[in-house]
């Protein structure tokens, strides 16, 4: 099983390229480039976390913990790209009162913050995603996929903040 996202060759230089599209072109390439592809690819890699933590979870304690975190950062995915979307579907009606935007903005980028954070700690836990020495080949998967899935949230993350809320509140 190979993991399907590869990070992106562009980097937040790029992230001019972005402003100068519309906001609909953009919306659109957030939700498939983003949305969808994170998507695939959380359905992907939880089997594999699955099984790295029954086989190597007792040996290995903090496997469970991450786990765990990568648990909750799927659900708070879900969550924030289900509110997208309704924000998304309302944006000119949304647009009309600046204090619903500002909240709603808000709202999303705190949820940024909290991926963010869950990523920190998986990154901890994992030693910046280095799988032990002498791993097994699932076990070197999950690990260079939840480096590949950090990658592409952080990417995510950037082009959300620095372009899209910005075209949003214009």
């Amino acid at each position: 099983m190979e993991f399907s996202y590869q990070a992106p060759e562009t980097k937040i230089e790029s992230i001019e390229t972005y402003k100068n599209w519309d906001l609909a072109k953009l919306i659109t390439f957030i939700g498939t480039e983003y949305h969808q592809k994170i998507e695939a690819d959380i359905n992907d890699l939880i089997p594999h976390i699955d099984k790295v933590v029954r086989v190597h979870g007792e040996s290995h304690p903090h496997l469970p913990a991450v786990r765990n975190l990568f648990l909750q950062l799927v659900a708070e995915f879900k969550v924030h790209t289900q509110k997208e979307a309704m924000v998304f579907d309302l944006i000119d009606d949304i647009k009309t009162n600046v204090d619903i935007l500002e909240f709603e903005i808000s709202s999303l980028a705190g949820n940024h913050i909290a991926f963010e954070s869950v990523l920190e700690n998986i990154s901890e836990l994992t030693h910046t995603f280095t799988a032990p020495a002498g791993s097994c080949k699932t076990y070197n998967l999950v690990y260079d996929s939840l480096r590949s899935f950090n990658e592409k949230l952080t990417n995510y993350k950037e082009l959300e903040t620095k372009v899209l809320f910005d075209k949003i509140k214009a």
